[in-house]
Protein backbone atom coordinates (compact mmCIF):
# COMPACT_ATOMS: atom_id res chain seq x y z
CA UNK A 1 0.00 0.00 0.00
CA UNK A 2 1.29 2.92 -0.91
CA UNK A 3 1.42 5.71 2.37
CA UNK A 4 2.34 9.21 1.40
CA UNK A 5 1.72 11.78 4.12
CA UNK A 6 2.64 14.65 1.88
CA UNK A 7 0.72 15.09 -1.31
CA UNK A 8 2.61 17.72 -3.75
CA UNK A 9 0.57 20.36 -5.00
CA UNK A 10 0.62 24.33 -4.49
CA UNK A 11 1.14 24.76 -1.38
CA UNK A 12 5.09 23.64 -1.45
CA UNK A 13 5.61 26.09 -4.89
CA UNK A 14 8.71 28.81 -4.08
CA UNK A 15 7.92 30.19 -7.74
CA UNK A 16 11.58 28.72 -8.86
CA UNK A 17 11.36 25.68 -10.71
CA UNK A 18 14.49 24.15 -10.10
CA UNK A 19 13.76 24.63 -6.40
CA UNK A 20 10.60 23.01 -6.46
CA UNK A 21 11.53 20.05 -8.78
CA UNK A 22 14.38 19.24 -5.86
CA UNK A 23 12.10 20.37 -2.73
CA UNK A 24 9.70 17.51 -4.88
CA UNK A 25 12.46 15.09 -4.66
CA UNK A 26 12.77 15.28 -0.68
CA UNK A 27 8.90 15.17 -0.08
CA UNK A 28 9.17 11.58 -2.32
CA UNK A 29 11.97 10.81 -0.62
CA UNK A 30 10.23 11.59 3.06
CA UNK A 31 7.14 9.58 1.83
CA UNK A 32 9.42 6.56 1.23
CA UNK A 33 11.41 6.88 4.28
CA UNK A 34 8.05 6.87 6.14
CA UNK A 35 6.95 3.69 4.06
CA UNK A 36 10.68 2.37 5.56
CA UNK A 37 9.39 3.01 9.19
CA UNK A 38 5.78 1.30 8.41
CA UNK A 39 6.99 -1.65 7.57
CA UNK A 40 10.02 -2.01 9.54
CA UNK A 41 11.87 -2.94 6.23
CA UNK A 42 15.25 -1.54 7.54
CA UNK A 43 17.36 -3.17 4.31
CA UNK A 44 15.87 0.07 2.44
CA UNK A 45 17.37 3.14 4.79
CA UNK A 46 20.92 3.02 3.86
CA UNK A 47 19.87 3.57 -0.03
CA UNK A 48 17.23 6.69 1.47
CA UNK A 49 20.26 8.09 3.38
CA UNK A 50 22.18 8.08 0.26
CA UNK A 51 19.67 9.94 -1.59
CA UNK A 52 19.14 12.70 1.11
CA UNK A 53 22.89 13.22 1.09
CA UNK A 54 22.70 13.58 -2.46
CA UNK A 55 19.78 16.00 -2.22
CA UNK A 56 21.21 18.16 0.06
CA UNK A 57 24.91 18.48 -1.88
CA UNK A 58 23.19 19.41 -4.68
CA UNK A 59 19.67 21.28 -3.32
CA UNK A 60 21.91 23.44 -1.03
CA UNK A 61 24.74 24.34 -3.57
CA UNK A 62 21.96 25.50 -6.13
CA UNK A 63 19.83 27.38 -3.62
CA UNK A 64 22.26 29.19 -2.06
CA UNK A 65 23.56 30.46 -5.75
CA UNK A 66 20.18 31.35 -6.11
CA UNK A 67 20.43 33.24 -2.95
CA UNK A 68 23.41 35.03 -3.24
CA UNK A 69 22.81 36.15 -6.48
CA UNK A 70 19.01 37.41 -6.05
CA UNK A 71 19.27 38.43 -2.22
CA UNK A 72 21.25 41.84 -1.45
CA UNK A 73 21.16 41.31 1.91
CA UNK A 74 24.06 39.22 3.27
CA UNK A 75 23.16 38.97 6.74
CA UNK A 76 20.10 36.69 5.56
CA UNK A 77 21.84 34.74 3.07
CA UNK A 78 24.94 34.19 5.72
CA UNK A 79 21.77 32.66 8.53
CA UNK A 80 20.03 30.51 5.78
CA UNK A 81 23.89 28.84 4.89
CA UNK A 82 24.20 28.43 8.30
CA UNK A 83 21.05 25.88 8.79
CA UNK A 84 21.98 24.03 5.80
CA UNK A 85 24.90 23.70 7.34
CA UNK A 86 23.41 22.58 10.87
CA UNK A 87 21.82 20.51 8.71
CA UNK A 88 23.99 18.41 6.91
CA UNK A 89 26.39 18.42 9.91
CA UNK A 90 23.54 16.86 11.72
CA UNK A 91 22.84 14.18 8.38
CA UNK A 92 26.71 13.32 8.65
CA UNK A 93 27.06 12.29 12.13
CA UNK A 94 23.04 10.11 11.34
CA UNK A 95 25.10 8.65 8.46
CA UNK A 96 28.31 7.59 10.36
CA UNK A 97 26.21 6.45 13.49
CA UNK A 98 24.41 4.18 11.51
CA UNK A 99 27.20 1.91 10.48
CA UNK A 100 26.85 -1.48 11.98
CA UNK A 101 23.99 -1.33 13.98
CA UNK A 102 21.33 -4.07 14.78
CA UNK A 103 17.63 -3.95 12.54
CA UNK A 104 15.87 -2.28 15.70
CA UNK A 105 18.55 0.23 16.21
CA UNK A 106 17.77 0.99 12.40
CA UNK A 107 14.43 1.18 12.34
CA UNK A 108 14.87 3.87 15.49
CA UNK A 109 17.31 5.79 13.17
CA UNK A 110 15.06 5.75 10.55
CA UNK A 111 12.43 6.71 12.59
CA UNK A 112 14.43 9.84 13.97
CA UNK A 113 15.73 10.66 10.55
CA UNK A 114 12.18 11.01 9.17
CA UNK A 115 11.30 13.12 12.12
CA UNK A 116 14.13 15.49 11.18
CA UNK A 117 12.86 15.51 7.48
CA UNK A 118 9.66 16.26 8.19
CA UNK A 119 10.57 19.08 10.66
CA UNK A 120 12.83 20.40 7.69
CA UNK A 121 10.39 20.58 5.31
CA UNK A 122 7.67 22.41 7.37
CA UNK A 123 9.71 24.49 8.87
CA UNK A 124 12.71 25.31 6.67
CA UNK A 125 11.60 24.64 3.40
CA UNK A 126 7.81 26.17 3.84
CA UNK A 127 9.06 29.05 6.00
CA UNK A 128 12.62 29.96 5.24
CA UNK A 129 13.06 29.17 1.62
CA UNK A 130 9.43 30.07 0.96
CA UNK A 131 10.13 33.65 2.03
CA UNK A 132 13.50 34.07 0.47
CA UNK A 133 12.07 33.10 -2.52
CA UNK A 134 9.31 36.04 -2.17
CA UNK A 135 12.55 38.32 -2.24
CA UNK A 136 14.14 37.00 -5.22
CA UNK A 137 11.10 37.02 -7.17
CA UNK A 138 10.60 41.01 -5.66
CA UNK A 139 13.76 41.80 -6.54
CA UNK A 140 12.99 40.65 -9.85
CA UNK A 141 9.45 42.23 -10.33
CA UNK A 142 7.98 38.50 -10.59
CA UNK A 143 4.61 37.75 -8.85
CA UNK A 144 5.13 36.85 -5.26
CA UNK A 145 4.18 33.72 -4.08
CA UNK A 146 1.96 33.73 -1.20
CA UNK A 147 3.32 31.89 2.07
CA UNK A 148 1.21 28.58 2.06
CA UNK A 149 1.66 28.12 6.06
CA UNK A 150 2.94 24.93 7.30
CA UNK A 151 0.31 24.31 9.39
CA UNK A 152 -2.00 24.09 6.88
CA UNK A 153 0.48 21.45 5.15
CA UNK A 154 0.64 19.59 8.30
CA UNK A 155 -3.22 19.13 8.43
CA UNK A 156 -3.13 18.11 4.83
CA UNK A 157 -0.51 15.82 5.78
CA UNK A 158 -2.09 14.52 8.83
CA UNK A 159 -5.71 14.04 6.85
CA UNK A 160 -3.55 11.95 4.04
CA UNK A 161 -2.18 9.82 7.00
CA UNK A 162 -5.34 9.34 8.15
CA UNK A 163 -7.03 8.59 5.42
CA UNK A 164 -3.88 5.80 4.37
CA UNK A 165 -4.60 4.42 7.98
CA UNK A 166 -8.49 3.92 7.06
CA UNK A 167 -7.79 2.40 4.05
CA UNK A 168 -5.09 -0.23 5.63
CA UNK A 169 -7.43 -0.83 8.68
CA UNK A 170 -10.22 -1.74 6.01
CA UNK A 171 -7.94 -4.01 3.79
CA UNK A 172 -6.81 -6.02 7.32
CA UNK A 173 -10.19 -6.53 8.25
CA UNK A 174 -10.86 -7.77 5.05
CA UNK A 175 -7.42 -10.24 5.12
CA UNK A 176 -8.63 -10.97 8.32
CA UNK A 177 -11.76 -12.01 7.33
CA UNK A 178 -10.55 -13.65 3.88
CA UNK A 179 -7.34 -15.52 6.94
CA UNK A 180 -10.29 -16.56 9.11
CA UNK A 181 -12.36 -18.01 6.17
CA UNK A 182 -9.28 -19.99 5.05
CA UNK A 183 -8.68 -21.23 8.77
CA UNK A 184 -11.98 -22.09 9.05
CA UNK A 185 -11.76 -24.07 5.49
CA UNK A 186 -8.23 -25.62 6.47
CA UNK A 187 -9.65 -25.97 10.11
CA UNK A 188 -12.51 -28.62 8.19
CA UNK A 189 -10.16 -29.86 6.07
CA UNK A 190 -8.37 -31.44 9.02
CA UNK A 191 -10.77 -32.42 11.12
CA UNK A 192 -12.45 -34.48 8.15
CA UNK A 193 -8.74 -35.75 7.87
CA UNK A 194 -8.65 -36.42 11.06
CA UNK A 195 -12.05 -38.00 11.21
CA UNK A 196 -10.75 -40.20 8.35
CA UNK A 197 -7.71 -40.87 10.03
CA UNK A 198 -9.45 -42.39 13.32
CA UNK A 199 -11.88 -44.56 11.54
CA UNK A 200 -9.12 -46.08 8.99
CA UNK A 201 -7.49 -46.64 12.75
CA UNK A 202 -10.37 -47.97 13.94
CA UNK A 203 -10.58 -50.04 10.83
CA UNK A 204 -7.15 -51.07 11.62
CA UNK A 205 -7.68 -51.67 15.28
CA UNK A 206 -10.74 -53.93 14.40
CA UNK A 207 -8.57 -55.64 11.67
CA UNK A 208 -5.86 -56.57 13.88
CA UNK A 209 -8.47 -57.41 17.06
CA UNK A 210 -10.06 -60.10 14.47
CA UNK A 211 -6.54 -61.68 13.48
CA UNK A 212 -5.68 -62.12 16.91
CA UNK A 213 -9.45 -63.35 17.57
CA UNK A 214 -9.22 -65.42 14.57
CA UNK A 215 -5.24 -67.11 15.04
CA UNK A 216 -6.47 -67.57 18.88
CA UNK A 217 -9.62 -69.75 17.81
CA UNK A 218 -7.12 -71.60 15.39
CA UNK A 219 -5.00 -71.87 17.60
CA UNK A 220 -7.32 -73.10 20.30
CA UNK A 221 -9.13 -75.63 17.69
CA UNK A 222 -5.57 -76.74 16.51
CA UNK A 223 -5.08 -77.79 20.33
CA UNK A 224 -8.09 -79.05 20.67
CA UNK A 225 -8.25 -81.10 17.16
CA UNK A 226 -4.99 -82.70 18.43
CA UNK A 227 -6.61 -82.82 22.18
CA UNK A 228 -9.19 -84.78 20.39
CA UNK A 229 -7.06 -87.32 18.13
CA UNK A 230 -4.67 -87.80 21.00
CA UNK A 231 -8.04 -89.40 22.97
CA UNK A 232 -9.27 -90.98 19.88
CA UNK A 233 -5.91 -92.39 19.64
CA UNK A 234 -5.09 -93.61 23.26
CA UNK A 235 -9.26 -94.99 23.25
CA UNK A 236 -8.32 -97.48 20.49
CA UNK A 237 -5.26 -98.10 22.03
CA UNK A 238 -6.27 -98.86 25.10
CA UNK A 239 -8.84 -101.01 23.48
CA UNK A 240 -6.88 -103.80 22.04
CA UNK A 241 -5.22 -104.48 25.72
CA UNK A 242 -9.02 -104.24 27.10
CA UNK A 243 -9.81 -106.84 24.57
CA UNK A 244 -7.48 -109.33 25.31
CA UNK A 245 -7.33 -109.10 29.07
CA UNK A 246 -11.70 -109.47 28.97
CA UNK A 247 -11.10 -112.17 27.23
CA UNK A 248 -8.07 -113.79 29.50
CA UNK A 249 -10.40 -113.02 32.83
CA UNK A 250 -12.91 -114.88 31.22
CA UNK A 251 -10.85 -117.62 30.30
CA UNK A 252 -9.40 -117.30 33.61
CA UNK A 253 -12.98 -117.23 35.74
CA UNK A 254 -13.39 -120.72 33.54
CA UNK A 255 -10.33 -122.13 34.68
CA UNK A 256 -10.72 -121.26 38.47
CA UNK A 257 -13.88 -122.80 38.35
CA UNK A 258 -12.93 -125.59 37.22
CA UNK A 259 -10.40 -125.58 39.71
CA UNK A 260 -12.82 -125.50 42.33
CA UNK A 261 -15.09 -127.89 41.03
CA UNK A 262 -11.86 -130.26 41.36
CA UNK A 263 -11.36 -129.06 44.49
CA UNK A 264 -14.69 -130.30 45.54
CA UNK A 265 -14.48 -133.83 44.15
CA UNK A 266 -11.29 -134.10 45.86
CA UNK A 267 -12.56 -133.04 49.19
CA UNK A 268 -15.64 -136.30 49.16
CA UNK A 269 -12.35 -138.40 49.13
CA UNK A 270 -10.65 -136.87 51.88
CA UNK A 271 -12.84 -139.59 53.99
CA UNK A 272 -11.29 -142.65 52.01
CA UNK A 273 -7.50 -140.53 52.61
CA UNK A 274 -8.39 -140.81 55.98
CA UNK A 275 -7.21 -144.20 56.18
CA UNK A 276 -3.89 -143.09 55.61
CA UNK A 277 -3.26 -140.59 58.52
CA UNK A 278 0.15 -139.49 57.13
CA UNK A 279 -1.56 -138.21 53.92
CA UNK A 280 -4.02 -136.73 55.30
CA UNK A 281 -2.36 -134.86 57.59
CA UNK A 282 0.07 -133.56 55.15
CA UNK A 283 -2.91 -132.40 53.07
CA UNK A 284 -4.79 -131.01 55.66
CA UNK A 285 -1.26 -128.97 55.99
CA UNK A 286 -1.48 -127.82 52.59
CA UNK A 287 -5.25 -126.70 53.53
CA UNK A 288 -4.19 -124.66 56.20
CA UNK A 289 -0.78 -123.48 54.74
CA UNK A 290 -2.75 -122.42 51.24
CA UNK A 291 -5.59 -120.73 53.01
CA UNK A 292 -7.88 -123.32 50.55
CA UNK A 293 -11.06 -121.97 52.24
CA UNK A 294 -10.26 -118.34 51.66
CA UNK A 295 -8.53 -118.43 47.89
CA UNK A 296 -11.97 -120.56 46.79
CA UNK A 297 -14.11 -117.65 48.11
CA UNK A 298 -11.63 -114.36 47.04
CA UNK A 299 -10.73 -115.49 43.53
CA UNK A 300 -14.22 -115.14 42.32
CA UNK A 301 -14.74 -112.04 43.80
CA UNK A 302 -10.90 -110.77 42.30
CA UNK A 303 -12.22 -111.45 38.84
CA UNK A 304 -15.45 -110.30 39.23
CA UNK A 305 -13.62 -106.74 40.57
CA UNK A 306 -11.33 -106.66 37.55
CA UNK A 307 -14.03 -107.09 34.98
CA UNK A 308 -16.19 -104.06 36.82
CA UNK A 309 -12.89 -102.56 36.60
CA UNK A 310 -12.05 -103.85 32.88
CA UNK A 311 -15.85 -101.89 32.34
CA UNK A 312 -14.99 -98.78 33.93
CA UNK A 313 -11.83 -98.32 31.60
CA UNK A 314 -14.73 -98.98 28.81
CA UNK A 315 -16.66 -96.35 29.60
CA UNK A 316 -13.80 -94.25 29.97
CA UNK A 317 -12.83 -94.86 26.18
CA UNK A 318 -16.00 -94.84 25.12
CA UNK A 319 -16.55 -91.31 26.86
CA UNK A 320 -13.13 -90.20 24.74
CA UNK A 321 -14.85 -91.54 21.79
CA UNK A 322 -18.12 -89.46 22.35
CA UNK A 323 -16.22 -86.45 23.35
CA UNK A 324 -13.53 -86.43 19.98
CA UNK A 325 -16.82 -87.66 17.88
CA UNK A 326 -13.71 -88.62 15.06
CA UNK A 327 -15.42 -91.80 14.36
CA UNK A 328 -18.55 -89.54 13.06
CA UNK A 329 -18.84 -86.98 9.97
CA UNK A 330 -18.80 -83.28 11.56
CA UNK A 331 -22.37 -82.35 10.59
CA UNK A 332 -24.98 -84.82 12.82
CA UNK A 333 -28.54 -84.95 14.56
CA UNK A 334 -26.91 -85.48 17.86
CA UNK A 335 -28.17 -86.49 21.50
CA UNK A 336 -27.04 -83.14 23.40
CA UNK A 337 -27.14 -85.50 26.47
CA UNK A 338 -24.76 -88.37 25.56
CA UNK A 339 -22.28 -85.31 24.60
CA UNK A 340 -23.19 -83.96 27.66
CA UNK A 341 -22.65 -86.77 29.83
CA UNK A 342 -19.80 -88.34 28.16
CA UNK A 343 -17.79 -84.68 28.69
CA UNK A 344 -18.86 -84.60 32.25
CA UNK A 345 -17.41 -88.27 32.81
CA UNK A 346 -13.87 -86.53 31.40
CA UNK A 347 -13.78 -83.56 33.30
CA UNK A 348 -15.38 -85.01 36.61
CA UNK A 349 -11.70 -85.79 38.39
CA UNK A 350 -11.40 -82.22 38.58
CA UNK A 351 -15.04 -81.50 39.63
CA UNK A 352 -15.76 -83.77 42.51
CA UNK A 353 -12.41 -82.52 44.33
CA UNK A 354 -14.58 -78.81 44.30
CA UNK A 355 -18.02 -79.42 43.92
CA UNK A 356 -21.15 -81.66 43.87
CA UNK A 357 -22.45 -81.90 40.82
CA UNK A 358 -26.42 -82.41 39.72
CA UNK A 359 -28.29 -83.52 36.56
CA UNK A 360 -31.49 -81.57 36.14
CA UNK A 361 -32.14 -83.03 32.52
CA UNK A 362 -35.50 -82.28 30.40
CA UNK A 363 -36.43 -83.85 27.38
CA UNK A 364 -33.98 -82.64 24.32
CA UNK A 365 -34.86 -83.93 20.70
CA UNK A 366 -31.98 -84.78 18.22
CA UNK A 367 -29.75 -81.20 17.38
CA UNK A 368 -28.11 -80.74 13.89
CA UNK A 369 -24.87 -79.72 15.21
CA UNK A 370 -20.84 -80.71 15.30
CA UNK A 371 -21.02 -82.87 18.06
CA UNK A 372 -17.16 -82.54 18.91
CA UNK A 373 -17.23 -78.59 18.75
CA UNK A 374 -20.44 -78.69 20.58
CA UNK A 375 -18.81 -81.26 23.35
CA UNK A 376 -15.76 -78.42 23.63
CA UNK A 377 -18.67 -75.77 24.71
CA UNK A 378 -19.62 -78.20 27.25
CA UNK A 379 -16.02 -78.40 28.42
CA UNK A 380 -15.47 -74.92 28.57
CA UNK A 381 -18.29 -74.08 30.32
CA UNK A 382 -18.16 -76.98 32.99
CA UNK A 383 -13.98 -76.35 33.69
CA UNK A 384 -14.72 -71.96 33.92
CA UNK A 385 -17.76 -73.30 36.66
CA UNK A 386 -14.94 -75.65 38.59
CA UNK A 387 -12.51 -73.00 38.58
CA UNK A 388 -14.79 -70.32 39.65
CA UNK A 389 -15.76 -72.20 42.86
CA UNK A 390 -13.01 -71.59 45.49
CA UNK A 391 -13.40 -74.25 47.86
CA UNK A 392 -16.72 -76.82 48.00
CA UNK A 393 -19.67 -75.84 46.37
CA UNK A 394 -22.20 -77.00 43.56
CA UNK A 395 -22.79 -76.86 39.75
CA UNK A 396 -26.08 -77.56 38.24
CA UNK A 397 -26.19 -78.75 34.59
CA UNK A 398 -29.95 -78.57 33.19
CA UNK A 399 -31.51 -78.71 29.70
CA UNK A 400 -34.83 -77.81 27.92
CA UNK A 401 -36.75 -76.62 25.09
CA UNK A 402 -37.90 -73.08 23.95
CA UNK A 403 -39.73 -71.63 21.31
CA UNK A 404 -37.42 -73.75 18.08
CA UNK A 405 -34.65 -73.71 20.22
CA UNK A 406 -32.85 -76.24 22.73
CA UNK A 407 -30.83 -74.79 26.01
CA UNK A 408 -28.28 -76.11 28.14
CA UNK A 409 -26.77 -74.34 31.16
CA UNK A 410 -24.20 -74.61 33.63
CA UNK A 411 -24.93 -72.59 37.05
CA UNK A 412 -22.09 -72.85 39.80
CA UNK A 413 -22.07 -71.16 43.44
CA UNK A 414 -18.57 -70.05 42.42
CA UNK A 415 -17.03 -66.10 43.15
CA UNK A 416 -19.34 -64.89 40.30
CA UNK A 417 -18.41 -61.75 37.80
CA UNK A 418 -18.41 -58.02 38.44
CA UNK A 419 -21.34 -56.22 36.34
CA UNK A 420 -18.63 -54.03 34.76
CA UNK A 421 -17.17 -57.33 33.86
CA UNK A 422 -20.27 -59.32 32.22
CA UNK A 423 -20.01 -57.57 29.06
CA UNK A 424 -16.65 -59.01 28.35
CA UNK A 425 -16.02 -62.28 29.38
CA UNK A 426 -16.26 -63.22 25.83
CA UNK A 427 -13.90 -61.14 24.67
CA UNK A 428 -10.81 -62.94 23.48
CA UNK A 429 -7.48 -63.23 26.11
CA UNK A 430 -9.73 -61.60 29.20
CA UNK A 431 -9.98 -63.37 31.88
CA UNK A 432 -10.65 -62.68 35.91
CA UNK A 433 -8.21 -65.40 36.58
CA UNK A 434 -4.76 -64.54 38.12
CA UNK A 435 -1.54 -64.04 35.78
CA UNK A 436 -0.57 -68.07 35.12
CA UNK A 437 -4.06 -69.66 35.73
CA UNK A 438 -6.43 -68.76 32.46
CA UNK A 439 -5.46 -67.76 28.76
CA UNK A 440 -8.76 -66.23 28.34
CA UNK A 441 -9.99 -68.15 25.39
CA UNK A 442 -12.43 -71.09 26.87
CA UNK A 443 -15.57 -68.43 26.58
CA UNK A 444 -14.14 -66.69 23.81
CA UNK A 445 -13.84 -70.00 21.78
CA UNK A 446 -17.37 -70.95 23.04
CA UNK A 447 -18.99 -68.39 22.54
CA UNK A 448 -17.59 -68.75 18.92
CA UNK A 449 -18.60 -72.00 18.50
CA UNK A 450 -22.08 -71.56 19.30
CA UNK A 451 -22.35 -68.73 17.32
CA UNK A 452 -21.34 -71.02 14.18
CA UNK A 453 -23.99 -72.86 15.05
CA UNK A 454 -27.11 -69.97 14.98
CA UNK A 455 -27.04 -70.10 18.53
CA UNK A 456 -25.94 -67.73 21.65
CA UNK A 457 -25.17 -67.69 25.22
CA UNK A 458 -26.93 -65.79 27.76
CA UNK A 459 -25.14 -65.17 30.98
CA UNK A 460 -26.67 -64.43 34.29
CA UNK A 461 -24.49 -63.53 37.69
CA UNK A 462 -24.37 -62.51 40.94
CA UNK A 463 -20.59 -61.26 42.83
CA UNK A 464 -20.40 -63.74 45.65
CA UNK A 465 -23.19 -66.01 44.93
CA UNK A 466 -22.22 -67.75 41.08
CA UNK A 467 -22.66 -67.62 37.64
CA UNK A 468 -25.20 -69.56 35.09
CA UNK A 469 -24.55 -69.84 31.54
CA UNK A 470 -27.12 -70.97 29.34
CA UNK A 471 -26.28 -72.13 25.59
CA UNK A 472 -29.37 -71.78 23.01
CA UNK A 473 -29.13 -73.69 20.06
CA UNK A 474 -31.96 -73.78 16.86
CA UNK A 475 -33.21 -77.36 17.27
CA UNK A 476 -32.80 -77.39 12.98
CA UNK A 477 -29.07 -76.20 13.13
CA UNK A 478 -27.06 -75.07 9.82
CA UNK A 479 -23.79 -75.74 8.98
CA UNK A 480 -21.44 -72.34 9.29
CA UNK A 481 -21.66 -71.79 5.21
CA UNK A 482 -25.19 -71.13 6.13
CA UNK A 483 -25.24 -69.00 9.06
CA UNK A 484 -24.73 -65.28 8.89
CA UNK A 485 -22.24 -63.53 10.56
CA UNK A 486 -23.17 -60.61 13.01
CA UNK A 487 -21.18 -57.74 12.52
CA UNK A 488 -20.42 -57.25 15.99
CA UNK A 489 -19.03 -59.79 18.65
CA UNK A 490 -21.07 -58.97 22.04
CA UNK A 491 -24.60 -58.56 20.22
CA UNK A 492 -25.92 -61.78 21.97
CA UNK A 493 -24.45 -61.05 25.31
CA UNK A 494 -26.84 -60.64 27.44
Amino acid sequence: MNIAPFQWNDRYLTGISIIDSQHKNLVDIINRLGRVVLESDAEKLPRIVAEVVSYADLHFKCEERIWEKGIAEVAAVTLHHEKHGEFVTLLTRFQHDNVEHSVDDVLADATMLHRLLSSWLLYHILGDDQAMARRVLAQDNAAPVLPSGSEAVLLEAIHNLYASLTEMNQRLRDSNTQLEARVAERTRSLEQANSELRREHAELMQARFNLDEARARLFESERMASIGQLAAGVAHEINNPIGFVNSNLSSLGAYADDLIATLDIYATAEPLIARDPQMIAKIRDNQRERDIDFVRKDIRQLIGESRSGLDRVKRIVQDLKVFSHLDQSQWVKADLHTGLDSTIAIVMSQIRQKAELIRDYGVLPPVLCNPGQINQVFMNLLTNAEQAIDKIGIITVRSGTQAQEVWIEVEDTGCGIPPEQVERVFDPFFTTKPVGTGTGLGLSLAWSIVQSHGGRIEVRSTPGKGSCFRVYLPRDGKPPSQVATPETSQESVA
